[in-house]
């Protein structure tokens, strides 16, 4: 009869208790926004590539500057591993154009990417975490020619190419370092958001 008593006790208490712990659960944020700044995307060993031909017949390219790349992206948490969404970034570089010792103009370039993206959290602590990304898109760049001020070149044109070419981004090693809301983040990697990235994101 005592154990009898003493079990329905227990199941009142469990009956109690039980939605009191579920209410003080919190849930764990399922949308992330990330700013980044990276070095060396691949847009940068696009610019060479596109540079080498014409250096073969005697162009210069001189006062180089370069840009980002700045990286903004969105993930939606399916999962307490998998992160599915989109990775924007932007990188511009400037430069004087030389034809054969003769100035030309100074050269802008700059080039919008977009690609839909999967990042793993396969280490996940309560202030920090590992994880990889991998995003796949395309870039569209735009290239125009002009003086210093973006006005008419010596020859009396200003002219503009846009193209729209493959790119991807793929960060083997991301560490995350933080609250459960608001994390610093470091990538190494390679593709147009850098082969090394740093950040902050924010989850709610």
């Amino acid at each position: 009869m005592r154990i009898k008593l003493l079990l329905g006790i227990l199941a009142i208490v469990a009956m109690v208790c039980a939605p009191a712990q579920a209410q003080n659960e919190v849930a764990e944020p399922r949308h992330e926004i990330g700013v980044s700044y990276g070095a060396v995307p691949n847009s940068i060993w696009i610019d060479a590539l596109t540079d080498i031909i014409p250096a073969m017949f005697g162009h210069k390219y001189e006062n180089t500057s370069y840009v980002g790349p700045i990286g903004l992206e969105y993930y939606y948490h399916t999962s307490k591993l998998v992160g599915v969404g989109a990775i924007a970034v932007l990188a511009t570089n400037s430069e004087d154009v030389y034809y054969k010792e003769e100035y030309c103009c100074h050269r802008n370039k700059s080039y919008y990417t977009l690609m839909p993206a999967i990042k793993f959290n396969w280490l996940r602590k309560a202030k920090w975490g590992m994880y990889s990304k991998v995003g796949i898109g395309a870039t569209l760049s735009h290239f125009k020619d002009g003086d210093n001020n973006d006005n008419e070149t010596p020859q009396g044109e200003v002219g503009s190419t846009n193209d729209v070419i493959f790119n991807f981004q793929a960060s083997l090693l991301g560490v995350e370092v933080g609250g459960q809301q608001v994390r610093g983040f470091a990538e190494l990697g390679i593709g147009e958001q850098g082969i090394i990235l740093a950040g902050v994101r924010y989850k709610f």
